[in-house]
């Protein structure tokens, strides 16, 4: 009796610590290359449509409006910015 309290003292003692023990990192393969772009510097942009949102006058709800690249051609020029993760929560 005394041995097989012991041993299960022994077991659970084990298994404590190797649980304890910091586990190395596994390596992770390296995210394929993205793709090459398909307009290329001097071509025509493709069309495209994008939502945004007009602010309210009245003090109401911003309403939602979209717009596309096309509506602009031959009257100004259009400059694109993008900033992830802006005005995004975290």
């Amino acid at each position: 009796m005394k041995y097989v309290l012991s041993l299960g003292v022994l077991l659970g003692a084990m298994t404590v610590a190797s649980a304890q023990q910091p586990t190395a990192p596994t390596p992770q393969a390296a995210p394929p290359p993205p793709p090459p772009p398909a307009v290329k510097v001097g071509d025509p942009m493709p069309d495209f449509t994008l939502s945004y949102l007009e602010p309210a006058t009245d003090g109401g709800r911003p309403q939602s409006k979209q717009v596309k690249l096309s509506d602009y051609k031959g009257k100004q020029a259009v400059v694109l910015a993008f900033f992830p993760a802006a005005f995004s929560p975290g």
